[in-house]
């Protein structure tokens, strides 16, 4: 079944109110041009969770009944395992991990930011 939008924009649109975006990079202080990054991918992660449970999407209602309860057993995935950059940082690493990164790089992401904090301010 073709549907108007990507399965995870459904998903998206239902988590981002409860989103923590900060108001600046969290490698530079930049506060322009700021984009939100989940460590783990949304959609890698939506689509391995479906695929676990054996859930099959045939309609829009379908995506809408489930993804609560998606987001409830991802909590920390989707909420927690995330940091604000500015979008050229965030460019960087995805550069670096991929357009879609896998989830077994999530904790590797983390720790490219948190060394690329560490080199902008002065502690490597």
């Amino acid at each position: 079944m073709k549907f108007k939008r990507d399965l995870v924009k459904y998903v998206r649109d239902k988590a981002k109110s409860q989103y923590k975006k900060g108001s600046e990079c969290f490698i530079c202080g930049n506060t322009d041009n700021l984009d939100f990054h989940h460590f783990y991918g949304l959609t890698e992660l939506l689509e391995t969770w479906l695929t676990e449970k054996k859930i099959i999407i045939e309609k829009e209602q379908d995506i809408l009944d489930i993804r609560e309860q998606f987001i409830g057993e991802n909590y920390e995935k989707v909420y927690d395992k995330t940091v604000t950059l500015c979008h050229q940082h965030h460019l960087r690493l995805h550069s670096i991990y991929g357009k879609r990164p896998k989830l077994f790089t999530a904790e590797k992401q983390a720790r490219w930011v948190e060394k690329q904090r560490d080199k902008t301010h002065g502690m490597v």
